[in-house]
């Protein structure tokens, strides 16, 4: 019988991990070229890291004496089990995102437990949160209209009748001022009736628009009680504030005023599953038993193809505007800035009102 001691040479660590970096190249070079995901493939650096560490160890075990030699291999050993087991989380989280297009790992996620968990829900005859939303008025429909009509300069006539679905919209800026305009002018109409704001950010940090959201209304009263219907998603700094310490002071400073937040993890899974997040805190943070009408805005969302790949962008658009028409009481609302013009005629495709908002809002635009 082979001895453990008698395989664990230098040689036999190296090979295995050299088996395990040969495996992860593979793996993300189909996932990047094939999946067209080349942003997860920062994953693996930590992994590669460890695996270079590993084999250090492994080959200084050989410049010391056998005595110390011995327990260089075997603590080289612990570390390639622990870069075994990252690598475990990493094909596991990839996979999620790929299967789930969402960016969390857990037991729910395990083959038959989400079939499981899901059959049991739809089986429970009580009405739940999500599945039940109030309507929005009439009122409020009719101020979405003037405000997109205003922004993009066009007439809607189509839209002023009640019967043509309004669920989403979608605004090309080029400006980012423009943005806060026209969507300061949307929340304000929802927090008039008392309904909810649900922003995500992708091009800034959301503290620019929710200072900016704040300075249009004095009364510091309702300013507060705006906070409580406002839940904000940061997807910016994950992906573009690097190491910068300030996004993390705007952080404190966000909660200062009382506003909820939400950080998305990177990709455009992570941005998705922070939105799904962000749509449960509605419920615990206000104990409502019906969902209250939303506005769902997603700004800038197209600039992490600088970092993924536009085809995650599209799978995010085929997804999250038809899926948020079948949950109901959701208007979404896209504003991107630059985006190529394939990307963008994808988007106005889905959209009920897509445009560019060229001018000021009391100036008039163009449809695009």
């Amino acid at each position: 019988m082979i001895s453990a001691s008698t395989l664990l040479t230098p040689w036999s660590v190296l090979t295995a991990t050299a088996g395990l970096i040969a495996f992860h190249i593979g793996l993300y070079t189909l996932v990047g070229r094939e999946r067209k995901s080349p942003y997860v493939i920062n994953a693996v650096f930590p992994v590669f890291l460890l695996c270079l560490f590993v084999a250090t160890l492994a080959l200084g075990s050989l410049l010391v004496p056998p005595w110390a030699s011995d327990r260089i291999l075997q603590a080289s050993v612990a570390f390639l089990t622990l870069a075994f087991a990252m690598s475990f989380v990493v094909v596991y989280r990839t996979a999620v995102r790929f299967v789930y297009f969402v960016d969390s790992i857990g037991f729910k996620h395990l083959p038959g437990v989400r079939q499981f968990r899901r059959r049991k829900k739809l089986s429970d005859p009580k009405p739940t949160f999500a599945y039940s939303p109030m309507s929005a008025n009439a009122e409020l429909r009719e101020e979405v209209v003037r405000i997109v009509k205003e922004a993009l300069g066009v007439e809607l006539g189509e839209f002023e009748k009640t019967e043509v679905p309004l669920d989403s919209v979608a605004l090309q800026i080029v400006e980012q001022r423009k943005a806060n305009e026209i969507l300061a002018l949307l929340c304000k109409a929802f927090f008039a009736e008392n309904f909810c704001v649900q922003y995500l950010t992708a091009s800034r940090h959301p503290i620019e628009f929710v200072e900016y959201l704040r300075g249009t209304q004095p009364d510091e009263n309702v300013r507060r009680k705006w906070a409580k219907d406002l839940i904000v998603i940061d997807a910016y700094s994950p992906h573009f504030a690097f190491t910068d310490s300030v996004y993390k002071k705007k952080d404190f400073a966000l909660a200062g005023m009382g506003v909820q937040s939400v950080t998305s993890k990177m990709t455009y899974a992570g941005m998705h599953s922070a939105s799904s997040e962000a749509f449960n805190l509605f419920e615990t943070s206000s104990d409502d038993k019906v969902r209250r009408p939303t506005l769902v805005i997603y700004e800038g969302a197209y600039a992490l193809t600088d970092l993924e790949s536009a085809e995650q962008y599209r799978i995010f658009i085929r997804h999250v505007i038809p899926s948020e028409k079948m949950w109901g009481g959701m208007l979404t609302v896209f504003v991107e800035g630059y985006q190529n013009s394939v990307d963008w005629e994808l988007l106005r495709a889905y959209a009920s009102i897509a445009g560019k908002v060229a001018g000021s809002l009391d100036g008039g635009g163009s449809r695009s």
